[in-house]
Formats: C-alpha cells, structure tokens, sequence
C-alpha cells in the first residue's frame, strides 16, 4: 500500500492506528463470537468471524484515524477496498 505520508511523524501515526485498529478488532471479535456461542474453531465460527470482523475492523480504523487526524486518508482507502471486493462480485 502506497501511503502518502509527508512527514515521519505522519507515518508513524499511520502506524499507530493500524496497530491499534489490529489489536482492538481482534479482542471486540473475540468478545462478539463468545457471546453468539460459537464453538471455537468450528466452521460456523470460522465463517462468522471472517464476517464479523471485516466491518469491525473498518469501522474500527475510521474511528482511530478519525481521532488521530486522518480520517480522508483511512476513508479514501477503505472505499478504494469496497470498490475492488464489488468489482469482484460483479
């Protein structure tokens, strides 16, 4: 992924927020499959939490980028992924 950083401290807060989406998405999904009662490493459980945690972690990167300062950057990136997952269904 090209990022358009200008500066160091731009690249590392890009940085921070994936780090942070990652670590936040992973405990909320983990958290969510529980609570539907899952066996873990099933197949219903495997296949709710790949469909569980894609709009987790988007949601997830636009609020930490919304608070770090880059929401346009993490939004433009997010729409250019839905346009591509849409392109391939169509």
């Amino acid at each position: 992924m090209k990022l358009n950083k200008k500066s160091l401290f731009g690249s590392i807060i890009i940085i921070i927020i994936f780090s942070c989406t990652g670590l936040t998405s992973v405990y909320l999904s983990a958290i969510i499959m529980n609570a539907l009662g899952f066996d873990k490493w099933s197949l219903p459980y495997i296949l709710g939490y790949i469909f569980i945690i894609l709009p987790v972690y988007h949601l997830l990167l636009l609020g930490y980028a919304f608070l770090f300062g880059k929401f346009s950057f993490f939004y433009d990136k997010i729409i250019r992924v839905i346009n591509k997952i849409r392109s391939i269904f169509t």
